[in-house]
């Protein structure tokens, strides 16, 4: 009989170009996957859905501390005493390292899952039949494919008695997945946050999706392209809750794109409200370059935003069309970053090299352009990479071309194709 459920919550990490572990002496951002796991866990305990049962919930970030694994293996030892591993948020650089840990548990007779954007958006775009997906299978190695929220019960019933599936797709449809309104807020672990260099940062999601339809994105093929989000009130309830029990006093919002949520108003007033109590959130957020409510950057400053993150990509009106990035304008960057400028907000863009119309030549003048004329405060530069669960990868794949087997360079920071 079983008097205990343990359940790690794992976000792997990578191998680097010599296939070391990558690990940091301190993390920078913890993972919001982990919190939000960790945060339906603990509703799980609070229902008492399963009567009596102990359930620990253990959270690692490997990118930021060494993974325990003898200890782990010899909790499996115990007696009357059920262990579960769940590698979360994988992504694709990250899914080696993830198939690895996940083989060394599976030689001990330990039950793993695995989910993230990887799994997730490889069953979305190609199905099953990949050969990773495949895999997974033969290793009996359980596939999570899109959300949780409203199936956790469910799959931690499934392995309590034995009968985990091969596969829980949850992202048949895009146009209905999981409502997350008033979802259980994610819960960040103290032990883990003191592998991280600033402990008042955190992570949350405030939304998902994203109504664009960039052809590099995975996100809508896995979040979907219709708006969900965490009611207002809620937000506000998380941000007061990990203040005051644990100083969290900045956030990078992971949203996608906060300026497509419909809720965006009463979220910033609410924001305001907790500063009105003497609660004083800044926070980062991720936002387009297309047209919006005339005050939306007016509010984000009063509400606490400090710096913004946006996908700029090119300064080539040609690359946008290319990749389907109809919404970005560049003849509207300028005013764009200067309203930003005005509001106090610090610009932070995204910029991608490898485009289609992108060449030896034309690549150093559109970036001078963008120093010079654009001018925004930070740049970061990504080489295009064929990401599984994009629209991208999978023509690439369906028109046979070329692409770098070795996932491990998938991070947008390798040359892949």
């Amino acid at each position: 009989m079983t008097d205990r459920l343990v359940i790690y919550l794992i976000k792997p990490s990578k191998y680097d170009d010599e296939g070391y572990v990558v690990r940091f002496w301190k993390g920078v951002l913890p993972s919001n996957t982990l919190s939000v796991l960790h945060g339906l866990t603990q509703d799980v305990i609070d229902r008492r859905v399963f009567g009596n049962l102990k359930i620990d919930v253990v959270t690692f970030d490997e990118t930021a501390e060494k993974l325990p694994i003898r200890k782990i293996v010899r909790w499996s030892q115990q007696p009357h005493t059920k262990l579960l591993v769940c590698l979360v948020g994988v992504q694709t650089n990250q899914f080696p390292r993830a198939l690895d840990l996940a083989k060394q548990f599976r030689a001990r007779a330990i039950d793993v899952m695995i989910g993230g954007f990887h799994t997730s958006g490889t069953i979305s775009m190609l199905g099953m039949e990949e050969p990773d997906i495949q895999e997974l299978f033969r290793e009996s190695i359980t596939v999570v494919s899109g959300e949780v929220e409203g199936k956790w019960d469910e799959i931690l019933s499934d392995c309590l008695k034995g009968r985990l599936k091969p596969v829980y797709h949850y992202a048949q449809d895009l146009q209905n997945l999981v409502d997350i309104h008033e979802a259980p807020l994610p819960l960040t672990s103290p032990k883990t946050m003191k592998h991280f260099a600033k402990p008042a940062f955190g992570t949350a999601d405030t939304s998902r999706g994203c109504p664009f339809a960039c052809s590099f994105c995975t996100i809508i093929n896995v979040q979907g392209r219709k708006m969900r989000e965490r009611s207002p009130e809620r937000i506000a309830e998380l941000l007061r809750r990990n203040y005051h029990a644990h100083g969290t006093s900045f956030y990078f919002f992971t949203d996608d794109n906060f300026a497509r949520k419909k809720l965006w108003r009463e979220t910033f007033e609410a924001i305001i409200g907790l500063r009105e109590e003497g609660i004083k959130i800044s926070f980062m957020m991720q936002v387009d370059l297309a047209r919006k409510p005339k005050d939306f950057v007016k509010l984000a400053g009063q509400a606490g935003c400090t710096q913004v993150f946006i996908g700029m990509e090119s300064v080539n009106p040609q690359n946008l069309k290319a990749e389907g990035k109809g919404q970005n304008h560049v003849e509207e960057y300028q005013k764009i970053i200067k309203e930003w400028h005005d509001a106090g907000i610090v610009v932070h863009t995204g910029y991608i090299i490898g485009l289609p119309f992108d060449t030896r030549e034309q690549v150093p003048q559109d970036i001078r352009y963008l120093m010079d004329v654009i001018q925004p405060d930070q740049s970061s530069f990504f080489m295009l990479t064929p990401l599984p669960g994009s629209h991208d990868h999978r023509e690439m794949k369906k028109r046979g071309e070329w692409m770098d087997p070795d996932f491990n360079k998938r991070d947008s920071f390798h040359a892949t194709v």
